[in-house]
């Protein structure tokens, strides 16, 4: 099981789509405007494979490995409420069913509301999401997190993005893990051949307060990816590839025995993982995913190393 948020809600680069615009207006755009609302919606049904069934944020690491079935499906809806002005709302469900360790089941619900403002290749907006993940059945881990971005054509083929957020974790029974958070993000990215092939790369930081110190930590990341669209046999086809970075450097902790210092719980993580789509039908989509995660740890317990594959069929609408 991979990292149930950090995985999860890197929900920003779906911004990148805005950069495939471009700044000369067509017959099209000059029409007067009209108001328009448009809904649209997914399920996805496959099976998958881990070698390391884990819960990263409650340090629930397993040697064990394990296969199931994954469905996912989700809703979004667009309110393009003046030619400048934009709302949109998501809801995604997730869910890892694997065969034999059940106590590794994954439910998770997403949910997201986005307000922007487009104005002279500029773009302001605020958003928030929320996550609520379940283990097995049982609730662990309600998350919030809201943000403000903004977002800049440097020309018509590449987008600048960077904002802010202050987010919140709480643990249904391990209440020391409860935390509030703040960080920032600038990602760049950039569009060749047409828009069909995007390069993406981006930075982070974070800075998280646990109701125990000993889960206080600075953080930083990178991540960088690139995906590019083509059309063979008059199929449409999508690839990519990406590359995960995060650091976290933890409070050091002491024990009143003569002040003797705790292991520290520091880590790192660096994740590539790389994704297939095939367009079988107009609303029908094969899939194939393959990520593999080394993490370490100062943490012996910690320290592990992840290969997850899956395969599925998605329609959308």
């Amino acid at each position: 099981m991979k990292a149930v948020i950090t995985a999860t809600l890197c929900v920003f680069s779906a911004k990148a789509v805005l950069a495939q615009t471009n700044h000369i207006k067509t017959a099209e755009q000059n029409k007067p405007f009209k108001s328009s609302f448009e809904v649209n919606a997914d399920a996805e049904v496959g099976v998958l494979s881990n070698s390391a069934l884990s819960v990263q944020e409650l340090d629930d690491i397993s040697s064990q490995s394990d296969s199931g079935i994954k469905t996912a499906a989700g809703v979004n809806a667009k309110w393009q409420v003046t030619k400048s002005a934009k709302l949109t709302s998501s809801y995604k469900f997730e869910q890892q069913d694997y065969d034999e360790f059940d106590q590794y089941d994954l439910d998770l619900h997403q949910y997201g509301l986005d307000g922007s403002y487009s104005f002279n290749s500029h773009e302001l907006g605020v958003r928030y999401d929320g996550a609520k993940a379940n283990e097995d059945g049982d609730t662990f881990l309600h998350f919030n997190q809201a943000s403000a971005y903004y977002g800049h054509f440097l020309n018509p083929h590449t987008y600048l993005r960077m904002s802010v957020k202050t987010k919140a974790k709480r643990f249904a029974t391990a209440k020391a893990r409860n935390a509030d958070g703040v960080g920032g993000d600038v990602a760049l990215y950039h569009f060749i051949n047409n828009g069909q092939t995007m390069l993406m790369a981006a930075l982070s930081a974070d800075k998280e307060n646990a109701d125990d110190n000993q889960y206080d930590f600075n953080g930083y990341g990178f991540t960088t990816k690139v995906t590019h669209k083509f059309t063979a046999f008059n199929v449409a086809n999508k690839v990519g590839a990406g590359w995960r970075y995060q650091n976290k450097d933890y409070d050091e902790q002491t024990t009143d025995d003569f002040f003797e210092q705790i292991p520290s719980r520091d880590e790192q993580r660096n994740v590539v993982n790389a994704f297939y789509n095939l367009a079988l039908f107009e609303h029908v989509t094969l899939i194939a995913e393959a990520e593999y995660g080394d993490y370490q740890s100062k943490l012996s317990s910690n320290t592990y190393t992840q290969s997850v594959l899956s395969a599925s069929v998605k329609v959308h609408f």
